[in-house]
């Protein structure tokens, strides 16, 4: 009997493309069938991934084709918002009441630092609760860390605390800055360091922190970490079987 072509294997793109680029001339159902068989399988997005650019795919059309493999419904929406939420309130508050403390006590608002404490104090434990059960969740279900609303929320921390820390750095080095050269109204002291040194404290580990898990999240960029073709690390097609 003659081979069948199983939907187990990645499709194979024609030899004169072979980046991938029109894909016109394969069959959506195919596709698909190939991705449910795939995830039902236990396969993550990163590994079909790189079986389909082993399979001559371009590697933006294998990540986009490989999240379609997940399932539509986000189970772990609320974990993720819980987290990053806490964490990046948990961290601004820290940080302007650390500000505030630091000012002289005639030029703070005793009521603003009362209410940054007590932001930080509510916002930390949720965050510590949501990672503990994030980090069961994807120790349990490998399927979970690929979530596009962890994905989305990471990458916004992550901008959002390159935006806030550097606005609030760009603001202290100035008035240090201005101290030394003698502007009016600046003076330099120790508080003028320590700013700086809270806002670097603060907002470097949060962004590291935030960029790293949503690096975890990016199938383009964690499936291709390793490039196919290195030693012992090339990815394997599986044939379908004869029939």
């Amino acid at each position: 009997m003659s081979p069948t072509r199983s939907t187990d294997a990645p499709l194979q793109q024609p030899r004169a493309e072979p980046r991938g680029a029109d894909m016109s001339h394969l069959s959506g159902g195919e596709i698909e069938q190939y991705l449910v068989r795939r995830r039902n399988a236990g396969v993550t997005p990163d590994e079909i991934t790189r079986e389909l650019v082993a399979a001559g795919w371009a590697a933006d059309l294998a990540s986009r084709a490989a999240l379609r493999s997940l399932r539509r419904t986000d189970r772990h929406a609320l974990s993720y918002w819980s987290l990053v939420l806490g964490a990046g309130s948990s961290a601004l508050a820290t940080a302007s009441a650390l500000h505030l403390a630091m000012t002289p006590a005639a030029d703070r608002s005793e009521l603003a630092l009362a209410s940054w404490i007590t932001v930080a104090l509510v916002a930390a434990p949720v965050a510590l609760a949501a990672q503990y059960f994030a980090r069961r969740s994807e120790s349990c279900e490998p399927h979970v860390i690929w979530s596009p609303t962890r994905r989305s929320l990471f990458g916004a921390l992550a901008a959002a605390t390159a935006v806030v820390g550097l606005g609030r750095l760009l603001t202290y080095v100035f008035e240090a800055v201005a101290a030394l050269v003698g502007v009016e109204g600046y003076e330099l002291d120790a508080t003028s360091f320590l700013q700086v040194l809270v806002t670097l404290g603060v907002s470097v580990p949060l962004f590291v922190w935030a960029l790293f898990e949503w690096r975890r999240s990016n199938v383009a960029i964690r499936s291709l970490s390793d490039r196919p073709g290195a030693a012992g690390s090339s990815p394997t097609v599986r044939p379908g079987p004869a029939s």
